[in-house]
C-alpha cells in the first residue's frame, strides 16, 4: 500500500498522470455534458424561459435585453429605476426575479443592438460572438490544438452561458489588450480602455503599466476610457449618468448585505461575510488581499518575467483586487491558465504544477455548490492558490537564473528588470 501511495504521489508531483489521452477525454466529457444541458434547456423551454426551473434563459441577460429596450425607447436613465426595469422584464418574462442594471452608461454601447431581434436569437448571438472573441484571445495566448477543448470546456464557460453574462467580452478585451501590448501598445491601450464599461476589472492595469514603464499603453488606455465616458455622456445624456451615480450606493448594499448571494462571489470581502464575519473585518481582509494582488502584479511587471507569466498574474490579481467579482468572471482564470500553461511549455513545469493547474481548472464547477452548502469560500481559496502558484513559479525561476538568494526571499525584494531572465527548467 505504501508503495502504491508513493507512486500516486510521484505521479501527482510530476504530473505524469495527466497524459495526452486524459487531457483529451476529461474536457471532452465536460464539454459534452455542458452542450447536452444547454440543448435540453432550449428544447424544453419556450424561447424565453428554460424547461427546468422556468427561469429566463440566460437569467442575467434579461437585464441586458431590458436595458436595450429602454435605450431604444429613449429612456436609458430608466434602466437604473427598478420599477421601470422590472416592468420591461415582466413584458419579456412575466413573474421573473428582478435582474438589476448596475453598469455605468458606457455599457449601453455594448447592449444597444440586443433588442433589435427577439430575445432568444439575441441571447444566442450575444454568447456566440463574445465566446468567439474569448476563445480567439485564448488561442493567441496559447496556440496549441491540445488546448482547444480544455479551453472550451472550462467550467467558467458554462457559468457564463448559463447566466448570459458579459464575462466572455470582459476576458476577451483583457486578453487581446495584453497580447498586443508589447508590439502595439497604442492599439492595446485602446482595447483595454473599453473595460471602463466594467471598471472594477481594470483596477490593476495602471499598476502593470507603471511597473513596466509602458507609458504609451497607460496614456492610450486612459484616453480611450475618457473618450468612451465622454461619448456616453453626449449620447445618453446627463440624466443617465445622474441616475447611475444615484444608484451607486445600492451597489455597496448589494455587496455588504448579500443582495447578490455571497456564495456566487469570489472576492475576499464576500468570503468573510459568507463565513459570518462582520463588515469591518471583511473590508480589512479585502484590503490585505488587494494589496497582495497589487504587489504581485507590480513585482512581475517590473521584472524580466515572461509575458505569459505577467498576463497570468494580472488576470488572477484582477479578481482578487476588486471586492465585487462573481464566479462567472472566472473566464479571467481561463486567461491565466492559458498563459500559465504557455509559460510551462516554454520553460518547463515545476513539481506539482500540472496537478495544481488541473485542480484549478475543474474547481469553478464546484465553487457555488460548496459555498452554498458549507459556507466555505472555495472560489476565493482557488484564486488565491493560483496566485501563490504564480509567485512560487516566478520565485523559483528567478532563483535558478541568478542563484544569489533563496527563492522564498526573492519575490518581494526589489530588483531591476532584465537582470534575472528565467531559464528553461526541467520538466517534473
Amino acid at each position: 500500500m505504501s508503495h502504491k501511495r508513493a507512486l500516486l504521489l510521484e505521479s501527482a508531483r510530476t504530473g505524469a498522470w495527466l497524459d495526452r489521452e486524459r487531457l483529451r477525454a476529461y474536457p471532452a466529457i465536460f464539454l459534452g455534458l455542458f452542450v447536452l444541458i444547454g440543448v435540453a434547456a432550449l428544447v424544453t423551454g419556450d424561447g424565453v424561459r428554460d424547461g427546468f426551473g422556468n427561469n429566463p434563459l440566460g437569467t442575467d441577460f434579461l437585464s441586458f435585453y431590458a436595458a436595450s429596450e429602454l435605450l431604444m425607447d429613449g429612456r436609458p436613465e430608466a434602466a437604473y429605476d427598478h420599477a421601470a426595469l422590472k416592468a420591461i422584464q415582466d413584458s419579456i418574462a412575466d413573474d421573473s426575479p428582478l435582474y438589476t442594471w448596475l453598469y455605468p452608461p458606457i455599457a449601453f454601447f455594448v447592449v444597444a443592438p440586443l433588442s433589435l431581434v427577439p430575445y432568444l436569437p439575441a441571447l444566442l448571438l450575444w454568447l456566440g460572438i463574445t465566446f468567439s472573441a474569448y476563445v480567439a484571445a485564448l488561442w493567441k495566448i496559447l496556440p496549441d490544438r491540445r488546448a482547444l477543448v480544455p479551453m472550451a470546456a472550462f467550467p467558467a464557460v458554462f457559468l457564463t452561458v448559463g447566466h448570459g453574462q458579459n464575462s466572455f467580452l470582459s476576458a476577451a478585451l483583457l486578453g487581446w489588450g495584453l497580447v498586443l501590448l508589447r508590439r502595439h501598445p497604442w492599439l492595446a491601450g485602446s482595447i483595454l480602455g473599453l473595460l471602463i464599461y466594467k471598471p472594477q476589472l481594470g483596477l490593476l492595469l495602471p499598476v502593470a503599466f507603471i511597473a513596466s514603464k509602458n507609458w504609451r499603453a497607460f496614456l492610450s488606455t486612459g484616453t480611450a476610457a475618457a473618450l468612451w465616458s465622454a461619448l456616453s455622456y453626449w449620447t445618453f445624456g446627463k440624466s443617465a449618468w445622474q441616475a447611475y451615480m444615484d444608484k451607486s450606493s445600492f451597489s455597496w448594499e448589494v455587496l455588504e448585505q448579500g443582495l447578490v448571494s455571497w456564495s456566487k462571489m469570489v472576492s475576499a470581502f464576500p468570503a468573510v461575510r459568507l463565513l459570518g464575519g462582520p463588515i469591518p473585518l471583511a473590508w480589512t481582509l479585502q484590503t490585505v488581499v488587494s494589496l497582495i494582488a497589487v504587489v504581485t502584479v507590480w513585482r512581475l511587471w517590473h521584472s524580466s518575467a515572461s509575458t505569459p507569466l505577467k498576463i497570468a498574474a494580472l488576470a488572477t490579481g484582477t479578481l482578487l483586487a476588486t471586492p465585487f467579482a462573481l464566479d462567472y468572471e472566472a473566464t479571467l482564470i481561463g486567461l491565466a491558465l492559458a498563459a500559465y500553461v504557455k509559460d510551462g511549455l516554454d520553460q518547463g513545469f515545476l513539481s506539482w504544477e500540472k496537478t495544481v493547474l488541473a485542480a484549478i481548472w475543474v474547481l469553478p464547477l464546484l465553487w457555488r455548490t460548496v459555498a452554498t452548502g458549507t459556507s466555505i469560500p472555495l472560489g476565493t481559496i482557488t484564486i488565491l492558490a493560483l496566485l501563490l502558484a504564480l509567485i512560487r513559479r516566478y520565485s523559483v525561476l528567478s532563483s535558478r537564473s541568478s542563484g544569489h538568494r533563496p527563492a522564498s526571499q526573492r519575490f518581494f525584494l526589489a530588483r531591476r528588470p532584465g537582470i534575472a531572465g528565467a531559464r528553461r527548467t526541467t520538466k517534473g
